[in-house]
């Protein structure tokens, strides 16, 4: 009776999604993809880092299936907007959340960079005109960006676009100098006509907006109502449950195409079985319904077919309580209480 009271006590004061499952069941909403958590990125919007080099050498070891991890991801996501519509293909595409910190920025540099490495024609246009992210990512200035092509007569936006350092296929809009009044800018008849005319000039594959979150803001919601559509992102045990269908709400009622959702890993769940739980065996496919969004059993099974062995001993070695004995004594007694 203790033991149950206590887990109806713990589900009670539970608030957060953890699987991708959870989030699609609960929203009824199509989830695109899911974005498994990388711990290269920790801290990268405190630090305000991020080292497209240092990411790029990650080739081996942890880094190296961190690096095949999210590559993987994100041309998984790539795929689900491709099939989105037969007839019309998605090609500018808005990126919000329901609130700050679920991974929104980091998510969108990360696709843009994996569809330029596939020799994608990207842009990147960062539309978060309040508290903009994506030159810090980048590493790139923001002198001159999208609020001087919205506030300034004759501006050009090709003549303000950057190219990414060693992505010839990848060019950045950045957000340029702060102005008062955001949403009046984002829903102006200058900003839609910016929008057709990058859409229809045919020099990329997919524009990809950054924006702010879409609680509490309009921000999001003005501006895709010029676009084929938006993304939502979900950050799992980050976010309460029911932040994210209010905002699916908020943005329903303002009319904006809703394209789905994406689920992005925020902790840690166990190395590289990742959302799996018995990743050896693949049980947690039959529970949280993650594992055609999830590369990890891809690269594990590969991995294992080029190189080592399994580690665990067999035989009465298997049984001698030594220090790599007890650890995965452990391992299994976690798993099994899970």
């Amino acid at each position: 009776m203790a033991g149950g009271g206590v887990a109806l006590l713990r589900d009670r004061l539970d608030h957060v999604f953890h699987t991708p499952g959870e989030v699609r069941d609960e929203l009824k909403v199509p989830l695109l993809g899911h974005i498994p958590y990388i711990s290269f990125f920790e801290g990268v919007r405190r630090d305000k880092r991020f080292l497209l080099k240092d990411l790029d050498a990650q080739q081996s070891g942890i880094a190296g299936y961190q690096r095949f991890t999210y590559q993987e991801a994100f041309r998984n996501l790539y795929t689900s907007l491709r099939f989105l519509n037969s007839d019309r293909p998605v090609k500018s595409v808005a990126v919000s959340s329901s609130v700050p910190s679920e991974g929104k920025s980091l998510l969108i540099v990360l696709l843009a960079k994996t569809l330029s490495e596939l020799g994608k024609r990207v842009l990147l246009v960062d539309a978060d005109l309040r508290q903009p992210q994506v030159h810090h990512r980048l590493g790139l200035n923001n002198l001159s960006g999208l609020s001087n092509l919205l506030t300034e007569e004759g501006a050009d936006w090709r003549s303000l676009l950057q190219t990414v350092p060693d992505h010839e296929s990848w060019q950045v809009l950045t957000a340029g100098r702060r102005v008062p009044d955001p949403p009046r800018l984002l829903s102006s008849e200058r900003m839609g006509h910016l929008v057709t005319e990058i859409a229809e000039s045919g020099v990329y594959d997919l524009i990809l907006y950054d924006t702010p979150p879409a609680l509490g803001l309009a921000d999001a919601s003005l501006l895709a109502e010029n676009l084929d559509g938006m993304l939502l992102v979900v950050g799992l045990n980050k976010v309460d449950r029911q932040l994210p269908a209010q905002a699916i709400e908020r943005i329903k009622s303002a009319g904006a195409p809703l394209l789905g959702i994406v689920t992005n890993a925020r902790i840690d769940a166990g190395g590289k079985s990742g959302i799996y739980g018995y990743a050896k065996y693949g049980y947690g496919s039959y529970t949280d319904g993650a594992t055609a969004l999830d590369p990890s059993t891809a690269y594990n099974y590969y991995s294992a077919a080029e190189s080592v062995p399994s580690s665990s001993p067999g035989g009465l070695a298997a049984i001698i309580p030594n220090r790599q004995n007890i650890k995965r004594w452990k391992k299994s007694l976690n798993n099994w209480l899970n």
